[in-house]
Formats: structure tokens, sequence, C-alpha cells
């Protein structure tokens, strides 16, 4: 493992990437990119003539998505070479070469959609019998099935005209919480008298902190800044969903969460089965509450104490290659040939290891529908750093099959089912540590980090769904969001999911303006799908434990399908039916026994 920060030029071969498989040198790009920058106009040749056949209506298709794959291409290679250093102008400089090319393409495509909705409904019928059309079956119904919502051209005109100055809203609340607000943030001191400056970033990892002087510092510091914006970032809410809830009824939508949940082709009733098991589930969670409260050994239990891990962190260090043993190992229930194409890709260039400088930091998942998945990591030999290659080599193995298995234009797969496969990974290499695991030390350290990751995922991005469904309720029955409202509301529902072991007194009241630094209640009823994926995973890598190869096919079936149907069909395939409560409820339970065996491991 790399011991020192080298620069990008001094990274073995053996440790980086194989973006060479996309283009042997930038020279072959470039050739690659100049042809790309004619794309735009190939795609604009049809524009006007798609009602003309529907023979001619499948070439413009071609034309489109073709034009796509070669830009993709393109755009990734510059991509993934400007992340090796962000410091390296020459491909700071190709990126934005090729996201401008992206750009021209996808406005010289615009009109594909209108044209094509506007062709007559039984002639459109006719024309989906054809030969011609019959590769763009799923993309074209999906299209159709949105014509009751479409507009007269001159309304859609003026809805696509309001896009950029509503947009402007979230852009305010993010410039005001990442530009002014983080540069107001305080310095805090901890037991040992030092002082930290608070970041966004820093403030987690101190609320992770066993000083629980600094843990208090960093909560009152953090929330204090934000209670006095509070005015502001309300009204930037208050605007955000009163522009979701006018494009929902714009649309002839019943709701804005009916018009965010419609291009997923999702029921209302899967939202709100998620919210109601999660309810149900309150007992469980009250103890694991309850438990963490014992086991901090605290008179009172404070929010700031709600990510401090409760039993001490065990010295676990691994080599690259003791990682990709121990995942091959919790991945064998999924069959030779995923675990001997992963475990090729993980030796053979799918992943960049290690920090050097000017490195991207984090982790990703991407490529090209033409090129090998490729991992972005920064290995640092933790356990940490295990599940994040497991997890980022669960989107690798979802897209090779994938990308194997469907055409271009239907092999990318959706947001709803995105963290799916990357958190079935998680979840089959956490029941294998446990599984292999006899020192109930390091078993007690496993369950603490999966019970909170059911805690961050699971209940609190459920909390965060019903909160936007509230809000959202508010806004369409007339009511504006005031601060005063926007805190009571929260404060009301952070105390019904942490229940009675929490003091809630004056320290905890700052809770209240949490709302105000959450970035996802603006997107639209996005959070939920955290909490169905989690869910789903762990469904899935219970069944395939238990029930073995017909699981395992079923599994394989739904990476397979790419974006061939839709997100809950796709999971129907794997044994998940996201249409009953039954896979939350399932999800709900192995955290109910989680916690029961935390309890039994610690004695307390």
């Amino acid at each position: 493992m790399t011991e020192e920060l080298v620069k990008r030029q001094d990274v073995p071969k053996e440790h980086r990437w194989n973006v060479e498989a996309l283009y042997a040198t930038d020279e072959a790009w470039e050739a690659d990119y100049q042809a790309a920058k004619k794309l735009p106009e190939q795609v604009a040749a049809y524009q006007g003539r798609l009602n003309e056949s529907a023979e001619v209506l499948a070439e413009a298709l071609a034309a489109w998505f073709n034009a796509n794959r070669q830009m993709e291409k393109v755009y990734t290679y510059a991509h993934l070479r400007s992340d090796e250093d962000l410091g390296n102008s020459r491909y700071q400089e190709m990126v934005e070469r090729a996201r401008s090319t992206y750009i021209r393409l996808d406005t010289a495509g615009s009109y594909l959609s209108p044209e094509i909705l506007s062709i007559d409904d039984q002639v459109m019928a006719e024309w989906m019998q054809s030969e011609a059309l019959k590769p763009y079956h799923f993309f074209l119904e999906d299209l159709l099935r949105s014509k009751p919502h479409v507009l007269s051209p001159a309304e859609e005109r003026l809805m696509s005209m309001v896009g950029e100055p509503l947009s402007a809203i979230s852009n305010i609340f993010s410039v005001l919480k990442n530009v002014d607000l983080a540069a107001r943030l305080p310095k805090v001191q901890g037991a040992d008298g030092d002082m930290r400056q608070l970041t966004h970033a820093s403030f987690i990892k101190m609320l992770e902190s066993h000083d629980r002087q600094l843990r208090k510092a960093a909560f009152d510091g953090y929330y204090g800044e934000y209670r006095g914006n509070r005015q502001t970032n309300a009204a930037a809410l208050d605007g955000a969903v009163k522009s979701h809830v006018f494009y929902a009824q714009a649309r002839h939508f019943p709701s804005a969460l009916e018009a965010a949940l419609f291009d997923d082709k999702v029921d209302v009733s899967v939202y709100n089965n998620l919210i109601a098991s999660v309810h149900e589930a309150f007992p469980a969670f009250y103890r694991y509450v309850e438990l963490r409260k014992r086991l901090l050994g605290v008179d009172k239990l404070h929010l700031y104490d709600t990510y401090v891990p409760v039993v001490p962190a065990v010295e676990l260090h691994y080599t690259y290659d003791e990682a990709v043993d121990i995942i091959s190992e919790a991945l064998r229930p999924l069959g030779a040939d995923y675990v001997d194409t992963m475990r090729k890709g993980l030796f053979d260039g799918w992943v960049d290891r290690y920090e050097n400088v000017g490195k991207r930091s984090g982790a990703y998942s991407g490529g090209a529908y033409d090129s090998m998945p490729y991992i972005l990591m920064n290995f640092t030999g933790t356990l940490d750093s295990v599940f994040t290659l497991a997890h980022e080599l669960g989107h690798s193995m979802h897209s090779w099959y994938a990308n194997h298995a469907q055409p271009y234009h239907l092999a990318d797969y959706r947001i709803l089912v995105a963290e799916v496969a990357s958190t079935t990974n998680e979840a089959l290499l956490n029941f294998y540590l446990l599984s292999t695991t006899s020192d109930p030390v390091v078993r007690a350290y496993l369950v603490d980090r999966y019970l909170d990751s059911f805690r961050g995922t699971l209940f609190r991005q459920t909390m965060f769904a019903e909160y936007e469904k509230i809000i959202h309720e508010l806004v369409e029955n007339g009511q504006p969001l005031t601060a005063d409202t926007l805190d009571q509301h929260y404060y009301e529902l952070v105390k019904l999911y942490f229940g009675d072991a929490m003091a809630f007194d004056e320290e905890d009241a700052p809770i209240a303006w949490e709302w105000s630094r959450i970035d996802h209640f603006f997107y639209n009823f996005y959070v939920f799908k955290y909490a169905t994926g989690m869910s789903s995973a762990v469904a899935i890598a219970t069944d395939i434990l238990e029930r073995g190869e017909e699981s395992v096919r079923r599994y394989k079936d739904f990476m397979r399908g790419g974006g061939s149907k839709y997100p809950l069909e796709l999971l129907q395939d794997a044994g998940v039916d996201l249409t009953t409560p039954e896979p939350v409820q399932s999800a709900l339970a192995e955290f109910a026994l989680l916690v029961s065996e935390l309890e039994d491991l610690t004695g307390k």
C-alpha cells in the first residue's frame, strides 16, 4: 500500500486504471473529438421529418443514440484523465471541450420528444407494429406515457423559459450554504483545549469524535450559524417547494409527489408504505437509541451523541490484494462467473487504487458503454476502504452485466435502482465478515457499524422523505413555509423518530434548524430512493444466502435488465416487490435482530 503521496507520473502502472483501453493516446482522443463535433449536425438533420414514416423516425433515433454513444466515450476519457490530477490543465481543458460539445448535442436533439409526441396517436400505434421501430418500443412507450402531461407548443415554450429562473432558487441556497455561511462557521474547542475549524466536511467527523465536549461544541456552533439564516433558507425552501407544486399543477398531476414519481412509474403507495413500515419499526429503533445511551454511559442522551460509534474501533488493516480476496469470498455466493469477472477487473485495469497529488477525493464507479467499468478509489487499508471498494464494485458489475446484455439505449439503469447492486455487495460483505468472526469485540464493532448504516440510510432518509411529504402538502393546501413552520414540523418529526430515550431539552433544540442544511429537500422527492435501495439490497442478499442458485439467477437478470424496464419491474425480476411493504419490513426485521445481538454482545 502506498505510504506517501506521489505525483501522478510516479504511480506504478499496476495501481492505475487502464484508461489507454479507451484511447491509446491523447492524439487518438483528439481525432474522435473532432469527429464528435459534427454529431449535433447529424442529429439536427432529422428535425421536422419525424412524421414522414416509421423508417425515418427509426433512422433519427438511431442517429441520436449513436451520437450519444460516441460522445459518451469521448467525454469519459477526458473526465477520467482529469480526475487523475485535477491540477493538470490539459485534461481540464479537454473536459470542458467535451462538455461543451455534449451540450450542443443535447440542444440539437431537443426537438425529438416534442416532435414524436405530436405524431397522431393512430399513426403512431400503426408504426409501433413495424420492424423498424421494434428496437425502440420501450423508449417510445415510456415517452408516450407523458403525453397527457404535455402542454401546447406555446405553453411548453413558457415552461422551458421558466426553468432557468426557477432553478436559481436551489442555486441561491447552495451559494448561501457553501460560500457565505461556510465562511462564517466558527472554530470550536474540545476537551484537549485545541481549537478546530468547523466546516461542512468536518462537522460530521466531529460528531463522530469520542470527545463529548467537542461534539457539543460542533453541534452548537454549526446549527447556531444556521439559525442566523433561518428566514432566508425558509424563503428559499418555500420557493423550491412552490416550484415543484407549480410544475405538477401545470402538467395536470394530482400532487407534486405523484409528478415526481411519474418518470419511474412508481405509485405513491410505495412511498407511503416505506414511511408506514418505518413507523411500525420504531420500537426496535427506540431500543437501539436506549442501547446507545447505556453504552455511552451518559445520564442524558443528546442529538450530538447520535453519530459517535458506541463500540470502540478495532485495528483492522488490509492490503489491496487482501481486500480483493475478502470481497471475493464474500461475493462467492453470486457464482464463479461473477467472482472471476470482478477479480480480473480489479487486478487488470478497472481500479485507480491509491491517492496521488491532485487526484480527485472520494470514490466512484464510472465508464462508458464501450469501455470497461472504471473505479476511482483512494484505498487506505481500513475496513471502510474495503467496504467502499465492494460498494463501487457493485455499481461496476451492474454496468458490466447491463452493457453486455442490452443495446446502448437500454443499458443505463435509473437512479431508483442505482444503489441496489452496490448495497447488495455491502450486505453480503457484512454477512461474510460476521459469519467468519468469532472475536466478540470485532463482531460487536461490525454489528454497530451495520446498525449505523441502517440508522443513516433507512431511518434518517425516511424521516427526510416524510418531511418532504409534509412540507409539499402544506404548500398544496395554501400554507406558506415560514421558518417557524419548518422548525416546528421538523422538530416534531425528529422527536417522533428518536423517542423518549433522547433528552430533547434545550441542548437538543438546535436540531429544529437542521432542515435548513439539507440540500436534498430541493431535489423533489429524491431521498426515499436511498431507503428503498437499502431495503431492496438487504432483501436480495438475504434471499441469495438462504435460497442460493435460483435467487442468484434472478439477481443477475435484474442487473442484465439495465434500463430495459421500469425500476419496480426490474426489482420484481430479482424477487423484490416494492409495491408491498414486505421488502422494507424484512430489512427492518434484520435491524431488530442486530439490535438484539449488540445487546447480547455488550451485555447491555
